[in-house]
């Protein structure tokens, strides 16, 4: 992603190019190239844009649900099995500061070691009287249903948008933009028109690979929802500190835990800090 002052920088290169760049003109008619680009490109970017949009909003439900399958998992071990309830939750707790280490899109990948010990856990659960049978069944298909989750968060997580299909976009956008500076007469109107057309143009690449990478679903769900997943396990809130400097996490008043780390992201050694 862009930083912020590249990315202003390019907007305000985009909207200066049809003032100060001479006027040229490719053919005597540039309408039938230009209708020719813009449907082509419209077309694919309302593809890519669908299907990323798609997988967004199924990878925000997938999340929502396992990690509501970990605090059902927390309470049924609880109540199987009492003396267990400190062991699943340090698991538990462990796994989802280990999850939050890294972004969105590979986390499932490399949080396997924490969510073998919470299965392992799980698995050694005994059940005693009525009530522990009842229930160890439910466990282990509440555990069932969570690895089925990650599995598929794994798969849903992946960007669509290959490097092939981003070098067919831009080119597209390249060839509409040369279009749209050839239709500059002369005129402040125009060219105020084909600058706004410029910067549209960018944005929607932007946009395009904001939905495709998660960007959103990162800011929106990876800061905030495991906070419901700590509270349930009977964990403090927890919150790596290079989110808060980012600004992607926004601790609550009260006591919150605290990842620093040492050489973030080279290194995932960190200290962890009650912050009251």
């Amino acid at each position: 992603m862009l930083s912020k002052t590249i990315s202003y920088l390019l907007q305000f290169c985009l909207i200066s190019l049809p003032f100060w760049l001479p006027a040229f003109h490719i053919h005597e008619d540039n309408s039938t190239l230009l209708t020719a680009v813009s449907l082509l490109f419209a077309i694919l970017v309302g593809f890519f844009i669908a299907t990323a949009t798609s997988n967004y909003l199924r990878l925000q439900t997938l999340i929502a649900d396992a990690n509501a399958g970990l605090v059902s998992l927390y309470n049924l071990v609880r109540n199987i099995e009492p003396s267990k309830e400190p062991q699943i939750g340090d698991a538990i707790d462990n796994y989802m500061i280990a999850a939050l280490d890294y972004e969105l899109l590979d986390y499932t990948e490399k949080t396997k070691g924490e969510l073998n010990e919470v299965m392992k856990i799980v698995h050694a659960v005994e059940p005693s009287g009525e009530k522990g049978f009842s229930l160890i069944s439910e466990v282990h298909s509440r555990m069932d249903d969570f690895i089925r989750t990650d599995q598929e968060i794994t798969m849903t997580a992946k960007q669509i948008v290959t490097p092939r299909h981003w070098l067919i976009i831009i080119c597209l956008a390249a060839i509409l933009a040369v279009s749209l500076l050839s239709f500059r007469d002369g005129n402040l109107i125009t060219a105020t028109l084909v600058a706004i057309m410029l910067v549209s143009i960018y944005q929607i690449l932007i946009l395009i690979h904001e939905i495709d990478s998660n960007f959103f679903l990162s800011k929106q769900l990876a800061f905030k929802d495991p906070q419901q997943v700590f509270e349930g396990i009977n964990r403090g809130r927890y919150y790596p500190e290079y989110a808060i400097k980012n600004g992607d996490a926004k601790p609550e008043l009260g006591p919150y835990r605290i990842g620093v780390y040492k050489n973030y992201p080279a290194s995932m050694e960190k200290e962890i800090r009650l912050v009251k």
